[in-house]
This record gives C-alpha cells, structure tokens and sequence, in this order.
C-alpha cells in the first residue's frame, strides 16, 4: 500500500509544478495523481503512456474541429459550444479516465478482486 502512496504522491508532485506553470489544470493534476494511486508503480507508466497518447489524440481532433465552423444546430448546444471555442483548453479528463480504464484490468486492485 506504501508504494500505491508514493506513486500517487510522486505523480501528484509533478502534475502541481505542471499546474503551477499553466501547462494542465487543476483537477486533472488531482486526477491523474488518484488514478496513480489505485494503479501503482507498476502500472504508473502504461497508464500515463496511454493517457499522453489519448491526450494527443484528442488535442488534434479538437484542433481540426475548431478550424470549421460549428452548425448552428450545436452552437445552441452549450458544452459543444465551449468546447470548438478556441480560447477553451482541451478536456484532458477525458483522456485520463480512458487511459485508467484501458490498463485498470490489468492493476493488481483489479487482479486481486477478480482471481
């Protein structure tokens, strides 16, 4: 359990300073430090593998979608909205839960419950 909290705390320290210099926001340096802390050492660098995959992956698609203009059908749709707003940042939340979901199956919280 020591290490889960060090790999939690590790992860929380570095996600802070990224936050500290505007690269990410707040609540997605608290979540990627708790999704850590359910994984582990082990399972530390697939997961943020996968989430800076993810996290690129999304970035790019946002970057293409905010060079059309919207329909008018889903500028009425406030989170879409906000969303193709290029003053908005990206969603990263979005990229970190599917990263802990991808390698989640293969955490030892997980194993230990299954087997």
């Amino acid at each position: 359990m020591a290490l889960h909290v060090g790999a939690g705390l590790t992860v929380l320290v570095v996600a802070f300073a990224c936050f500290a210099f505007g690269w990410i926001g707040g609540g997605d340096a608290k979540l990627v430090a708790a999704t850590t802390l359910w994984l582990g050492f082990g399972m530390m660098l697939p997961y943020l593998v996968y989430a800076s995959l993810l996290g690129g992956a999304l970035t790019l698609i946002l970057l293409a979608a905010r060079r059309w203009p919207l329909p008018e059908r889903l500028r009425r749709v406030a989170w879409i909205d906000r969303l193709h707003d290029s003053k908005s940042g990206v969603p990263y939340g979005i990229a970190l839960a599917a990263a802990g979901l991808l390698v989640y199956s293969d955490s030892i919280i997980f194993q230990h419950f299954v087997a």
